[in-house]
């Protein structure tokens, strides 16, 4: 991303440099958004392992046996989209060997392959969920930033609490049956579905804490990936602030 954006600026292109121009703003402000959020599901991720290691917490033992492999799963996954974006932003530049950009996608791709793929990290959240109740910590995190989101946003709010309310019936129906036909088969998009969810709490959180730039990297994601919306607009008008 910070290649992108030093290339926009200065890369001149129909009469003005790309880092003015309101569509590749907006790009590089969805890019920015999808990049806060993989960075603190690893973050998360990070912590946890530490408090298992150092402290033998059991709390966070209990969340981490459901957040490492979503949080494997969901960047894996954004790093191939996202480098293939990066990689277009550069035009032929990108795609020559000599400029070494190329070489960012290629070696994306192995993010979801090394540690998955994603169908294994997906049947190993269920197996988590169905055996080791691991959905109890994640609904519980998801619960309290929903009551943090209420003094930033309303909305922000709603959605998590609606997505909430959602993921809780559908671990209800993983735990009842784990081997059900729609349950496997739907393994895949319920993991991405609370990695979603997981990093927009943990957006929430660092916005609770004051950091304007995870506030409105939590609104936007929330829109975009729990809401399916396009935030093309204010990701072009935010893109200073994200990154």
């Amino acid at each position: 991303l910070a290649y992108a954006r030093a290339y926009a600026a200065a890369r001149v292109a129909a009469g003005g440099r790309l880092a003015d121009n309101p569509l590749h703003r907006a790009t590089l402000g969805v890019l920015a958004v999808d990049t806060a959020a993989a960075f603190v599901l690893a973050g998360h991720a990070f912590a946890l392992l530490g408090r298992v290691e150092v402290g033998a917490d059991p709390d966070a033992a209990a969340e981490l046996r459901v957040v490492a492999p979503l949080a494997k799963l969901a960047t894996g996954r954004l790093a191939v989209a996202c480098a293939s974006e990066y990689v277009e932003a550069f035009g032929g530049a990108g795609y020559v060997e000599d400029t070494g950009v190329p070489r960012l996608l290629r070696d994306a791709q192995v993010l979801p392959i090394w540690e998955g793929t994603t169908n294994v990290l997906a049947l190993d959240v269920l197996r988590a969920v169905s055996r080791e109740d691991a959905g109890g910590p994640l609904l519980r995190r998801l619960a309290a930033a929903v009551d943090l989101a209420r003094p930033l946003s309303a909305d922000l709010a709603d959605t998590l609490a609606a997505v909430t309310g959602e993921l809780t019936a559908a671990l209800a129906e993983v735990t009842a049956d784990p081997r059900a036909v729609e349950v496997v088969a739907g393994a895949r998009g319920l993991a991405l579905r609370m990695a979603a969810a997981l990093a927009c709490a943990l957006l929430v959180e660092h916005a609770a804490w004051g950091d304007e730039q995870a506030q409105v990297a939590a609104g936007l994601w929330a829109r975009r990936r729990l809401r399916h919306e396009d935030i093309a607009g204010d990701a072009h008008r935010h893109l200073d602030l994200l990154c």
